[in-house]
This record gives C-alpha cells, sequence and structure tokens, in this order.
C-alpha cells in the first residue's frame, strides 16, 4: 500500500455514494490539528474544491501580507511627519462631508441643516477651510473664540463679537465633528476639548405688561392679519405653528387647535425634493431659497393638541366666516392664507409685528416676546407648569410632564385668561353663534368650505 505523503488527506464514501475528501493544514496550540472537508459526487470534484478553497485562502493571505505592509508603511510615514497621513484631508472637505452624510435631510430638518451650512459659510470656512485637519490644534480652537468675541462677523449686521449662545453652538458643532475626526481621519485627540467659552448669561425675555397688552391688541384691530396675530398671543404657538395651520386642525367639537407642521424659509442648498417629511412650495432650484412645510415642528414635544377658549374658538370662527365672504382664494385649507391664498411668510408676518410694535410705541413685540408673555401671564394666574408646558410646546422640561397629566379644563381657562383681554365688539360684523353649552358649545357650527387646488398631473 502506498503512504500518503502530509497534506495530501483522505476519501471516504457515504451511503448516498457521494465522496468527502478530508485534509489536515495545521495545528492549534494543543496540538489537536485543523481539518478542512470537502464534498461532492466524485473524488475529482472534491479535489476541484480543495484547489478552490486553497486559491481563496491564498488570495486572503496575501490581503493580509498587504495590509500589514501598508499599515507598517503608513505607520512609519506618520512618525516621519509626526500625524496621521489621513488627517492631512483639508477642513472644509472633511467638514462639508460630514456635514452631508450625518447632518443632512432627511436625518436631520432642512432648518437645521441651512444654520450648519450658514455657520460654516460665514465662519468656519475662513477659520479653518484651507487648514488640514492635524493642523488645527486647541490653540487654533481657542484663538478662533478669542477673536469671535471680538469681532464675530453677525448674521444680523451689528458690529461687535457674537454672542456667547453663539459660540456654544459653534463649539457644539465642532465638538461632534472632530469627535468623527478622531475615529475617520485618525486625528490623537479632539482639539475642542478643554477650551474655554464665555458663560452664556440667558437674557431677560421681553414681555408685554397687561397695559401694554391692551394697547397692542387695539392696535393689532388695523391689520388685515389680526387673527393669526391674536392665536399667536392666546395660544403661545411658534410663528412657523400658527402659519402652517389648516382649517383641519380646527376641531370644534372637541374645541382644538392641533400643532403638526411647521413653516419656514431655508436657502435652497439645505432643501431636496425626494425628502418626504417636507413639502416644497414654488420649487425653482434657481432661486436663494424656498418656504417649506415641515411634517413635524420644532421638537417632538411640539406636536400638540391644545384645548382653547371659548372667545378664542369664536374669533377663529367669525374669521373664517370672514374669510369666505371675501374674495381671498384659499385652496390649500389655510386657516390664515396670505390675500393671494397662499401661505403667509414668517418674515412678512414679523415685519407686520414690527409695524405694529412702532405704531403703538412698545418695543421688541416679535413673535417670541408674544410667547413669552403668554406663558408669564399663566404662570401668575397660577397655571400648572405642566399645562404652559403643554401649551407652549416645550420639550426643556419633558421630565415634569411625566409625572403631571395634560388637563383639558385647565388648559382651556389658561387659555380663556389670554381671549379675556379681547373685547368682540372690536370685531367686524359677523354671524352670531348659538348655543350656551361649555363643552362643545360650536360643534354644530358648519365651517365655509373653500375651492380647492387642482391636483398637478404628470
Amino acid at each position: 500500500m502506498t503512504r500518503r505523503s502530509n497534506g495530501e488527506g483522505s476519501f471516504y464514501q457515504q451511503k448516498d455514494k457521494s465522496w468527502v475528501y478530508q485534509i489536515t493544514y495545521g495545528r492549534k496550540a494543543d496540538g489537536s490539528p485543523y481539518r478542512k472537508s470537502f464534498k461532492g459526487r466524485t473524488k475529482t470534484i472534491c479535489k476541484e474544491r480543495r484547489a478552490q478553497w486553497e486559491e481563496e485562502q491564498a488570495r486572503l493571505k496575501a490581503e493580509e501580507e498587504a495590509q500589514a505592509q501598508e499599515a507598517a508603511r503608513l505607520e512609519a510615514l506618520r512618525a516621519k511627519l509626526g500625524h496621521p497621513i489621513e488627517a492631512e484631508i483639508l477642513f472644509s472637505e472633511a467638514f462639508l462631508k460630514w456635514l452631508e452624510l450625518y447632518k443632512s435631510p432627511p436625518a436631520r430638518k432642512p432648518s437645521t441643516y441651512a444654520s450648519y451650512l450658514d455657520t460654516y459659510r460665514i465662519h468656519f470656512a475662513e477659520a479653518f477651510g484651507n487648514l488640514p485637519l492635524y493642523q488645527i490644534t486647541q490653540d487654533t480652537i481657542q484663538d478662533y473664540y478669542q477673536r469671535k468675541q471680538k469681532n464675530g462677523g453677525r448674521l444680523d449686521g451689528r458690529k461687535g463679537g457674537l454672542s456667547a449662545k453663539t459660540i456654544q453652538n459653534q463649539y457644539m458643532l465642532l465638538k461632534d465633528f472632530f469627535a468623527y475626526a478622531m475615529r475617520k481621519y485618525h486625528l490623537p485627540c479632539n482639539p475642542t476639548v478643554d477650551t474655554t467659552r464665555p458663560e452664556v448669561i440667558t437674557p431677560e425675555m421681553r414681555v408685554l405688561s397687561p397695559s401694554e397688552m391692551q394697547v397692542f391688541i387695539e392696535e393689532v384691530m388695523r391689520e388685515t392679519q389680526r387673527v393669526a396675530i391674536l392665536t399667536t398671543l392666546f395660544v403661545g404657538f411658534r410663528v412657523g405653528e400658527v402659519l402652517a395651520l389648516k382649517i383641519s386642525d380646527l376641531d370644534l367639537e372637541k374645541q382644538t387647535l392641533s400643532v403638526t407642521k411647521n413653516l419656514i424659509r431655508v436657502p435652497t442648498a439645505a432643501v431636496s425634493p425626494e425628502n418626504p417629511n417636507i413639502e416644497i412650495l414654488n420649487y425653482d432650484q434657481k432661486k436663494k431659497t424656498h418656504l417649506i412645510v415641515q411634517n413635524t415642528p420644532k421638537t417632538s414635544t411640539s406636536n400638540r393638541e391644545i384645548a382653547i377658549s371659548d372667545g378664542l374658538c369664536e374669533l377663529l370662527v367669525r374669521h373664517l366666516f370672514t374669510l369666505a365672504n371675501s374674495t381671498w382664494p384659499n385652496p390649500d385649507g389655510l386657516l390664515f392664507p396670505s390675500k393671494a391664498g397662499t401661505h403667509l411668510d414668517p418674515k412678512s408676518f414679523e415685519i407686520r409685528l414690527a409695524a405694529v410694535s412702532k405704531r403703538c410705541e412698545i418695543r421688541k413685540v416679535n413673535p417670541h416676546a408674544l410667547r413669552h408673555t403668554l406663558a408669564t401671564r399663566l404662570v401668575e394666574d397660577k397655571v400648572p407648569l405642566n399645562i404652559v408646558q403643554g401649551i407652549l410646546g416645550h420639550a426643556s422640561i419633558e421630565t415634569t410632564r411625566k409625572y403631571l397629566h395634560k388637563n383639558e379644563d385647565i388648559e382651556r381657562e389658561a387659555i380663556g385668561t389670554m381671549s379675556n383681554y379681547l373685547h368682540m365688539e372690536q370685531m367686524d360684523a359677523a354671524p352670531k353663534l348659538n348655543g350656551a353649552a361649555p363643552r362643545a358649545k360650536f360643534a354644530d357650527i358648519q365651517l365655509p368650505s373653500f375651492p380647492r387646488r387642482k391636483s398637478r398631473t404628470a
């Protein structure tokens, strides 16, 4: 009998007449053999499969050796250069790639992505854009903060440095990026760590006094969009939330308003027609900016249904009947359409607020001041904090909300404390409403209908 040479292996036949070819190709640490079996209908097939396996093992071994050689080469190069070769990529290229991968829609809202792009364009590009990553040190970052506090290149065009809050926001963005760069480009450390930023001091927010509210409301009555402005004051919605409201968001039976969307204007670079979470209004790639409707408001807690008072509900019903009897189109069923039947631009809304503020000589009246005024009046009237949180859609006291429960009666009473400032006789004559039930008072009212926008065909 001829003796088999080492590694030649052995054959044996199974009950189904197929063959198994078994070989030994090494030893484990304890001396036991590594074995590999190849099955086939014939011995020739078994040998072919062994040959294929050995060829694959040789390829894998060659790849491992090549990778080891490349790693050794890079390590030698790092030692020679004093930094990883990967870290020679410019900040501009690496940062914009990171933004596109991790901070762009639909993973992030277009408004958030737009703010990041603006931060890069206005601030980071000049400071870091042409620097390779390995040259951006802790001192580089700290020097940037110091310069920006003195002369920040503010978006509002004012002289002076950036606010402490803006610098803190930029720090958070840089910190996230460099944490990623440590993994991606093998930076030895995060240069934002241990930098010093100015202390963020929350400024006192503008709040209208009760007497200022009366003057403001009287002056608002001269505005075409008075009901939209009053709604902002009485329920504390963000301006984009108010302008995105549709008639269907007003539930007369439950006497509630629901916030499910947000209207904002963002740079065209920050939007994509393929994003399923937004509606782009009148998309034109040549435009610099676009109005978009986001399917979710600012935060997860911003999605809310708020019980409104009898006074505000009557105000909205009268507004809709007035709108139906006007020449204004409303094909999209908006609660507060423009004269052309389109969404109101948030900027235009703020301009009208500023005009009212100037006419009645009340300083700094803006949408945020109206929200703070609502919150202040509610707290003054001893409305529970969790009810205030629910009305405003704040996320910052979400933990408190977990332990306290929503109460529609208290919400309705809370909103009533605001709409009580409104004297209904100030409104133009409108259909009188019947019924005196404290709950579902408006449920039987048939709201006017508006011609719908014709669907576009491809």
